[in-house]
């Protein structure tokens, strides 16, 4: 129409129309239900064509509304700002500058990387409990000498103090069965703290209740504490974890557990019976004062009716200063997999109701069997008996104290391992130390047993322990745990955490009972050379049957278990 209108005017009589500025497809914020849409006029003032053929210009060369954007919208720049028009265009430049710096720091601002301090802040306060469980579990090595010379007030026999011993990986055996019994329903904070209740109860046993019964049933109640510090620690662990750091904060625990090992080692030989068991005390107590503050994990939130937005807060508290879309998905995702884990049944039955999680129960089971079966419950429970064996210059006391320490610098180094190197390496370096170490120690209690003069190598029992600590400490120690917070879908978690724990305790009872009687009928060194053999065969199965999970995302784990991935990436996982 305007062209009609115009025709046969000379064009000198327009003005030149100005270069328009690029397509751009923002959309305006409209307002109102019914009716015709009104246009928000804030900051911003309309355009004043000079004439028609300006107006048609505009529209023919690039200023007609983009896509998803109505007919007479203004362009707009890149960050979603208001551009200005050259010609005629009256908004201030000094309003649209203000609007490009407040989207720059609104850009910035959700950039900004979040922080993980809050993240290792609840690992380690949950981790206390494995300073606690570190506490009970050698508290008989030091102990035990006192009973046996009458030191305390109470005189027992050699089969007393291996009952003594053992007792507590008998409790740690029951303690999983509880823990699979109350997870869900309680949550994995109120589990962890429900066993320092018990830690601390059977720690006044123990100090107050004279008798050897009362001491037995302490013993048990401490192992069950340890046994669901074992199986609900780990679980809290992987579901708060971010992928990246889900191995290095796995491998907390073996550091938090030996500091327990020191403190026993290190307070125990040198202070009274009374002063041992209140310096014990003090661990869960410590333990439940500061987790007490920590949030559940978002998994555990989320099973329990009405619980999204306390899992929300939890996982932006965790995360720290998360972008918000990326936190949004993140429970998004957690939410997917635990509808998916309803749909499914979570019985004890449905542990071998399938072929995925058949493998990871056996894979499960292995692997504390193997941790086990290296002897360490042996070496942790009578290491000072075993020192006072070897007839060494050195007392047991410092030797002991020299294991503890070295075992403390090797779990301290081994989160900053874990993120340099995989788990599959640590895996092998540990299975093979340990194999060597305990070879030689068999070698050195052989070599005295037959009567050769060991004087000359006296140093060999001491330098074999440690480096056996160091290669445990860096592998078989802490990621059995670990890979069994990974492999489980979220339905199974709570009961195969408990038949896996409950399987390593009955395991390490019979070792930690039997360990006394087998020596004195095989010889010590014939048990060290066993359990070198099974480091061995540890390190067969690390190589040829344990699956990659480091850098695995849950799903992605369960999908390599249950064979559905491809073969060429599903070989690669296998062997690498």
């Amino acid at each position: 129409m305007y062209v009609s209108l115009c025709r046969g005017i000379p064009e000198s009589s327009f003005r030149k129309p100005p270069k328009p500025l690029p397509q751009q497809t923002h959309r305006l914020n409209l307002t109102g239900g019914g009716g015709p849409p009104r246009r928000k006029t804030s900051g911003y003032t309309r355009p004043q064509f000079a004439g028609p053929m300006e107006l048609e210009t505009l529209m023919e060369e690039g200023a007609s509304p983009g896509p998803g954007s109505r007919e007479g919208d203004a362009p707009t720049a890149d960050d979603g700002t208001r551009a200005s028009l050259s010609n005629g265009d009256k908004a201030p430049h000094r309003h649209q500058q203000e609007q490009l710096d407040s989207a720059a720091a609104m850009k910035s601002n959700s950039e900004r990387p979040c922080s993980s301090l809050n993240l290792y802040l609840a690992a380690c306060t949950a981790n206390m409990g494995a300073l606690a469980a570190g506490c009970a579990l050698t508290w008989s090595s030091p102990t035990l000498v006192k009973l046996l010379n009458g030191d305390t007030g109470m005189t027992i026999t050699k089969d007393e103090s291996s009952w003594v011993g053992s007792l507590v990986t008998l409790g740690a055996a029951i303690g999983p069965i509880l823990a699979g019994a109350v997870l869900d329903r309680l949550g994995r904070k109120s589990t962890i703290l429900l066993s320092m209740i018990l830690s601390a109860i059977s720690w006044i046993i123990i100090g107050l209740v004279p008798g050897l019964m009362a001491l037995y049933m302490a013993r048990v109640l401490a192992g069950i504490a340890v046994g669901v510090i074992f199986t609900a620690v780990p679980m809290y662990i992987a579901e708060i974890a971010e992928m990246r750091l889900r191995s290095s904060l796995g491998t907390l625990m073996q550091f938090f557990l030996v500091v327990g090992f020191l403190i026993e080692y290190i307070v125990g030989p040198y202070t009274s019976y009374l002063t041992l068991v209140i310096v014990s005390l003090a661990t869960p107590i410590l333990c439940f004062s500061m987790f007490v503050w920590m949030p559940d994990s978002p998994q555990s939130l989320l099973i329990r009716p009405g619980g999204e937005q306390k899992a929300m807060e939890s996982l932006r508290w965790l995360r720290g200063n998360p972008q918000e879309t990326a936190l949004i998905k993140e429970l998004e995702d957690i939410k997917k997999s635990i509808d998916d884990a309803k749909k499914e049944k979570s019985g004890f039955g449905e542990l071998f109701a399938n072929r995925g999680n058949i493998k990871a129960v056996i894979i499960s089971c292995a692997m504390v069997a193997w941790q086990q079966f290296s002897g360490i419950n042996v070496v942790l429970l009578y290491s000072e008996p075993i020192f006072l064996k070897t007839g060494v210059q050195l007392s047991a006391s410092v030797s002991t104290i020299i294991v503890g320490t070295v075992m403390l610098i090797a779990a301290g180094v081994t989160p900053s391992l874990a993120k340099i190197t995989t788990m599959r390496t640590l895996l092998y370096i540990s299975a093979i130390g340990m194999a060597i170490t305990e070879g030689m120690l068999g070698l050195f209690f052989y070599l005295l047993e037959t009567g050769r003069d060991v004087s000359s190598i006296g140093w060999l029992p001491v330098t074999s322990l440690v480096l056996f600590i160091i290669t445990y400490c860096l592998g078989f120690g802490p990621l059995p745990w670990a890979i069994m917070g990974e492999i489980f879908p979220t339905n199974l978690k709570s009961v195969a955490s408990a038949l896996t724990a409950s399987f390593c305790w009955i395991l390490g009872f019979i070792l930690t009972k039997s360990f006394s009687a087998v020596s004195d009928a095989i010889g010590i060194y014939s048990v060290f050379w066993i359990f070198a053999v099974c480091c061995i065969f540890a390190l067969l199965f690390t190589a040829f049957l344990l699956p990659q999970t480091e850098g695995k995302t849950l799903q992605e784990i369960q999908d390599i278990l249950h064979g559905r991935t491809n073969k060429s990436s599903n070989h690669k996982m296998t062997r690498a």
